[in-house]
């Protein structure tokens, strides 16, 4: 029930559903070395990682896994810019979550060590252009 699709918009009610989806004719991997190039042309991408059980109760500064976190998944988020936060590297990321959760829905995670598999795991698309 919570993940019924609908065709119209939440939030700004006065976005046309049609007029505010893009879709994409192609998707492509990225590297660690080309993520960053990849957001400054073309903006933000996708980037899936693994959750442990430490994540949910994620509240500020750079997320690193604790040391006997237990794995529950996967889960994909948005990868918006980057960091350095008192010498650790990060990038930052909005959660799909609410705005509630984390530093209002943003969170931020270790970069450059491939934390929870984040810095091997991103794609980003081809728009479809009219």
């Amino acid at each position: 029930k919570n993940h019924r699709c609908t065709r119209m918009c939440y939030g700004n009610q006065d976005l046309d559903y049609d007029d505010d989806h893009r879709f994409t004719r192609d998707f492509y991997y990225l590297t660690y070395g080309s993520i960053q190039k990849d957001v400054l042309n073309y903006g933000p991408i996708e980037a899936s990682f693994d959750v442990y059980d430490d994540f949910p109760s994620y509240k500020s500064g750079v997320y690193q896994r604790t040391p006997n976190a237990t794995k529950l998944g996967g889960h994909a988020v948005k990868l918006i810019g980057w960091g350095v936060e008192e010498g650790t590297p990060y990038w930052l990321m909005v959660n799909s979550w609410n705005a509630q959760w984390g530093d209002n829905g943003l969170f931020k995670i270790r970069r450059g060590t491939d934390e929870c598999r984040i810095d091997s795991a991103t794609t980003a698309g081809v728009p479809v252009t009219n």
